[in-house]
C-alpha cells in the first residue's frame, strides 16, 4: 500500500487537491501497515451521470445498469448496479467481483491492491 498512496499524493499535488487530503495520504505513505479504514476513508460517491461528466468513459468501463460510482485513488473505482449489487471490475485481469455490501467489494478490492503491490515488488518504494 506504500506505493498506492505515494502515487495517489504526488496525483493530489498535481491535481492541487486540498491540503488536508494531500497530508492524509502522504502520512498514509509513511506508515508500515495499513487496514480497510486507510483505504475506504477516501471513497467518494457520484452519480453516474456527474461521473461521467467528470471522468473519461473510454477509460471506464461502466456497466449498463450503473447508476452510483465510488471513486477511490488511484483511479479504482466500484460501481452501484441498479439491483443492489456492488460490482468491481478490473478491465485489466479481466477480475469481477460483485456483492451487495460495498464494505465486501472494498475489502475484496483492498486485498487485489494489495495482492499488485507484492506481485511487482513496490515494497519500500519511494
Amino acid at each position: 500500500m506504500k506505493s498506492f498512496f505515494l502515487k495517489a499524493s504526488r496525483y493530489a499535488k498535481r491535481i492541487q487537491d486540498s491540503r488536508d487530503r494531500i497530508q492524509t495520504l502522504q502520512q498514509m505513505a509513511d506508515k508500515t501497515e495499513w487496514n480497510i479504514k486507510d483505504f475506504t476513508q477516501f471513497g467518494q460517491l457520484m452519480p453516474r451521470k456527474e461521473f461521467t461528466a467528470e471522468y473519461d468513459t473510454s477509460i471506464y468501463n461502466l456497466n449498463d445498469e450503473c447508476t452510483d460510482v465510488m471513486m477511490y485513488p488511484q483511479m479504482y473505482y466500484i460501481q452501484m448496479l441498479k439491483s443492489g449489487i456492488w460490482a468491481y471490475k478490473n478491465i485489466f485481469d479481466k477480475i469481477t467481483y460483485e456483492n451487495r455490501k460495498l464494505e465486501k467489494v472494498e475489502e475484496y478490492l483492498f486485498q487485489h491492491i494489495i495482492d499488485i503491490e507484492e506481485r511487482t515488488d513496490f515494497k519500500g518504494y519511494r
